[in-house]
Parts: C-alpha cells; sequence; structure tokens
C-alpha cells in the first residue's frame, strides 16, 4: 500500500518540475533569442516479487512479477532550434541563420567569455559594441587599410574614426563633344587666336561660344585632403592632316581656380602651376584630335595631359601631380557632355554611418565617399550545444560536456551567417507549451489521486479493528 504512495509523491514532484519549464518557457515567449527548454521523465526502481523462470521439462518459463516505486525527471535539454525571424532595421541588431553564438565579455582581456544567441546590440559612449547589459561583443578590429587583425577584442565603431585623404593621380573624361562647334577661323578662313576668345579674366567674350565645345570644372585633392578646383575649356580648331587624313581638332585651355573663382592659367607646360595674381597670357594648349568616325586619334600622346601645382599652392602638402586622360570622349553631332567623371582621390573623411555583411564584416562609410571594413564579429560553436549552460541575461557559459568553443567567422566552418538589422526571436512553441500544460497538469491531477485513493484504502484497513 505504501509504494503506491510514494510512487504517486514522486510523480507529483517531477510533473512540478516540468510545469515549472513550462511556465519558463512560456514567460520568455518574446524573449530574444531564448530556446525553450524541454522536461523528460523515466521510471526508477523497481521492487522484484519473483524473477523470470526458464522453461524446464513440458512447463513452459514464467516472466518476473516487478513493482514500480515511482518516476523522476530523465531529462532537461535546451533546444537548440532557430527562432522566428524579426526584421528591425536597427543596424546594430544582428541574428546568426544557422549555428553559432556570439561571444561577449566584460574581462578587459577578452579572456573570460560568454555566449548569447541574442544580438539585440548597442553602441556605447566610445562606439563599443555591446549587449544590453554592457558585455562587449568580441570579434577582429581592422588596421587602417581595412586589414583584418587575427586578435579575438572588443569590437568598436567610433565616429572619431577617420579615413585618411588620398591625392589625386589620375582624372578621367567621359562623355562627348559636340561635332557641329563652329571652327574658330574668321571670314577669311584664318584662324581666330584664342586671345580674341577669352578677356583679360580668361572669360569667354559674349558672341565668341560658338567656338566653345564645353567648359567644365573638376575638383582634385593633394595628400593632405586639400580641395582644388581645375577648370577645362574646349574650343574647336582648324582640322589638320594627319597620314594623309583630316582630323578634327580642339584645344584644351586648362586653368587652376582660386577660392574667389579667379582664373589662374597653366601657362608654361613644362613647369608646376603656382597661382600669380599677375600671370598673364593664356594657357599652354594641349590638342585631342578626332577622326572622321567620331573617335579620338592618339597624336603625338594626345590621350592624356600631365599637370603639376606647385608647393605654394597646396598649403604645405606639397607639389601636387596629375594626369588628365581624354581617351574615352567621343565627337558626334550631339550635345556637348565632357566631364571628369573619373577621378581618384579624395579628403580625410570621418565615419557617418557603418553596415554589417552577412559574413559579419562591418563595413564603415566616411563623408569623403570612401568605405573601409573596420571588423568583423566573431561567432562559437561547440561539439555539444545542449551542453551549455544558462547563466542568466541570455547568456550561456561552457561547460566539461559542451566541448571547447570553435571559433570562426560567420558562414564559414559550419557557422551560420548573419542576418543584419534583425533579431532571432524565442523558439517557444506556443501551442506545443499548451498540450503540454495539459498533459502535465492531468498526470499532477491522477498521480494526487492516487494519493487519496491510497489514503482511503489505508483507513478501511484502520476501520477493520472496529
Amino acid at each position: 500500500m505504501m509504494r503506491s504512495m510514494f510512487s504517486a509523491v514522486s510523480g507529483l514532484s517531477a510533473h512540478q518540475l516540468r510545469m515549472d519549464s513550462i511556465g519558463n518557457n512560456i514567460a520568455n515567449v518574446n524573449t530574444v533569442g531564448f530556446k525553450a527548454n524541454r522536461t523528460t521523465f523515466q521510471d526508477v526502481f523497481n521492487q522484484t516479487l519473483a524473477g523470470a523462470g526458464s522453461p524446464q521439462g513440458g512447463r513452459g518459463g514464467t516472466n518476473p512479477q516487478q513493482v514500480g516505486l515511482g518516476m523522476t525527471v530523465n531529462s532537461m535539454d535546451t533546444l537548440h532550434v532557430r527562432g522566428a525571424v524579426e526584421t528591425t532595421g536597427v543596424n546594430t541588431d544582428m541574428m546568426i541563420n544557422g549555428d553559432g553564438f556570439f561571444m561577449v565579455s566584460s574581462d578587459p582581456n577578452f579572456q573570460d567569455r560568454s555566449y548569447t544567441r541574442a544580438g539585440d546590440f548597442a553602441l556605447d559612449r566610445s562606439g563599443n559594441l555591446v549587449t544590453p547589459g554592457g558585455m562587449r561583443v568580441l570579434g577582429y578590429m581592422a588596421d587602417e587599410n581595412g586589414v583584418l587583425g587575427t586578435n579575438l577584442e572588443g569590437l568598436v565603431i567610433s565616429r572619431a574614426q577617420t579615413f585618411d585623404a588620398e591625392e589625386t593621380d589620375n582624372v578621367g573624361f567621359e562623355g562627348n563633344l559636340d561635332s557641329t562647334t563652329k571652327v574658330a577661323v574668321d571670314e577669311d578662313g584664318n584662324e581666330i587666336p584664342l586671345d580674341d576668345i577669352f578677356d583679360e579674366n580668361f572669360r569667354i567674350i559674349p558672341g565668341q561660344e560658338q567656338y566653345v565645345a564645353r567648359e567644365t570644372t573638376f575638383e582634385i585633392f593633394d595628400n593632405l585632403g586639400g580641395e582644388h578646383r581645375i577648370k577645362q575649356v574646349f574650343v574647336k580648331a582648324e582640322q589638320e592632316e594627319i597620314d594623309g587624313e583630316n582630323h578634327s581638332v580642339f584645344d584644351v585651355l586648362t586653368f587652376y581656380v582660386g577660392d574667389d573663382g579667379t582664373l589662374y592659367p597653366f601657362t608654361d607646360p613644362d613647369d608646376p602651376l603656382n597661382p600669380d595674381p599677375d600671370a598673364l597670357g593664356l594657357p599652354a594648349s594641349h590638342k585631342i584630335y578626332f577622326n572622321e568616325d567620331g573617335k579620338m586619334v592618339n597624336e603625338d600622346g594626345s590621350f592624356t595631359k600631365n599637370l603639376s601645382i606647385a608647393e605654394g599652392a597646396t598649403n604645405g602638402a606639397g607639389q601636387l601631380d596629375f594626369t588628365v586622360n581624354f581617351s574615352k570622349l567621343t565627337m558626334f553631332a550631339n550635345e556637348s557632355t565632357a566631364a571628369a567623371l573619373d577621378i581618384d582621390g579624395y579628403k580625410q573623411g570621418s565615419l557617418v554611418d557603418f553596415s554589417v555583411a552577412s559574413s559579419g564584416e562591418i563595413t564603415g562609410v566616411f563623408d569623403n565617399g570612401q568605405s573601409r571594413v573596420i571588423g568583423q564579429v566573431a561567432l562559437a560553436n561547440f561539439r555539444n550545444p545542449a551542453g551549455l549552460e544558462k547563466d542568466g541575461s541570455n547568456m550561456y557559459r561552457s561547460t566539461n560536456n559542451s566541448g571547447q568553443a570553435m571559433i570562426g567567422t560567420p558562414g564559414s566552418g559550419g557557422l551560420g551567417a548573419l542576418n543584419p538589422s534583425a533579431l532571432e526571436m524565442s523558439n517557444t512553441d506556443l501551442s506545443r507549451e499548451f498540450t503540454n500544460m495539459i498533459t502535465t497538469q492531468r498526470g499532477f491531477q491522477a498521480n494526487s489521486r492516487i494519493i487519496t485513493t491510497s489514503d482511503e484504502m489505508l483507513q478501511e484497513v484502520v476501520n477493520m479493528k472496529r
């Protein structure tokens, strides 16, 4: 009689524990990165009343006679199944689409590590990428050239980061020069001097615009990031015969544009320009040639023009040498659109934004139009993720049964890629939890009835004395 009561007591205790697990799962139905628990049962000792007997003679064998002594919890497993995706649009939010855990640490040396699936990160005032509890997210930082390091450290995305200036070396022109532009000749067919097309301030004299196919201005940069404006004017000249064929010719005049808009001509093709308020004369002309098909012809290096700005005009940045390439220009009877569209070099830039790739690479966007990898998120995986120990605040700790962390980058070595600007939600399945709740309640209720019924049977035994 006593066995049934103690068996029922063990059932009550185990079902209560299972209900605790169900309650925790439901409580965390909206917890970011939460992994639900599953509780399973097993029976315990069995009292053998009679052992099994083997067949003898004409009699068959007999089965053992045993009575169970109750049950207990078999396992409480963490179900590492990926939760649903919530797109947030926040660039510090990250989700692992597959296996792996983010690594975080509050240790200055980053040796004491915790692991989490919750990617609801943020930036602190120093630019550290941190969890809501202030633990730093670990990864690999890049140097000023965008080369990633090999040491795990806290990721920093600081607005104070800069992108060094780069000197302009090449300027590439693209577009068209209108073939219907009038040639700069007078009524007698004599070439009109360029001095008669421009005034003393190097502006086009009204009425002479018909000889100018295009005026365009572009910016270049010295090695300190200083900006310099260059203006080029394309004037159509008389045709020239080259190898027995007539070619259309344009004179390209180059000016340095001062801060106040004053034009300083590149008068000597062999010397660097040093803007001089008293400079006289038009720039040395550079001629470019086109054949009858409207394509450029390279006559004595006419595809390119080497120019220099003297140190005196670059505010201590040294002489600026650059090459202008006209090889992609065309000449058709259409609007003139020639412009410097391919210019290298840039000023110094400050970080204005960043994005995270599926590979975990964090790319910084700078206000000089450049971008550079500034870091990469690292992930860890375990041979037995179910062996991890929950440590609160969505964190896990490694244990003897989880194995050592295997560290890598998203999308490599079996690790999942990242979903940027998204979060992994709880994997609690409410329909399953409610079903388990019903069966657990019925199990608890049935065990309590065993105790009640056993008590009544004991009462009958007591009453026999009366």
